[in-house]
């Protein structure tokens, strides 16, 4: 994994987020580390909202499509990660067999920007898709 290039902390380009669902955060960081404790990705996430409140949330991946327990059922009860290419990777969440939230990672040819798409059912049984773009800070 170490050529991984999603691999790194990525800072958030906060005016060019295009939020269809809630409100954007004022900035964030996006981490994509080794996991530690094995195989995959240890992913981190740490933004802070409109209203000042600070936010943290880490999940570890394997990037196999296979679903895998999720740690915090209240959120979800698997996570599951694929590497579609070198330069896309994509993950769900589900509940039961419902999907919740999905997301597609991007780099640019030149691997120094990530743009991550958040996608999931809205209360009226629509689909919001928020998109945020980051830079690699290393």
């Amino acid at each position: 994994m170490s050529q991984d290039r999603f691999l790194g902390t990525w800072e958030m380009q906060p005016t060019q987020n295009n939020y269809q669902l809630g409100d954007p955060p004022v900035n964030g960081t996006y981490t994509i580390a080794e996991n530690p404790d094995g195989e995959g990705y240890l992913v981190t996430m740490a933004w802070t909202t409109l209203d000042g409140r600070d936010v943290e949330m880490s999940y570890t991946a394997v990037p196999d499509g296979v679903d895998h327990p999720y740690e915090n059922p209240a959120v979800a009860d698997t996570v599951s990660m694929t590497r579609v290419d070198e330069n896309t990777l994509d993950s769900d969440a589900k509940i039961g067999d419902k999907v919740t939230a999905y997301a597609r990672r991007v780099l640019s040819a030149d691997g120094q920007t990530m743009t991550v798409t958040q996608s999931g059912p809205t209360p009226d049984g629509g689909w919001f898709e928020n998109v945020s773009v980051y830079v690699r800070r290393s």
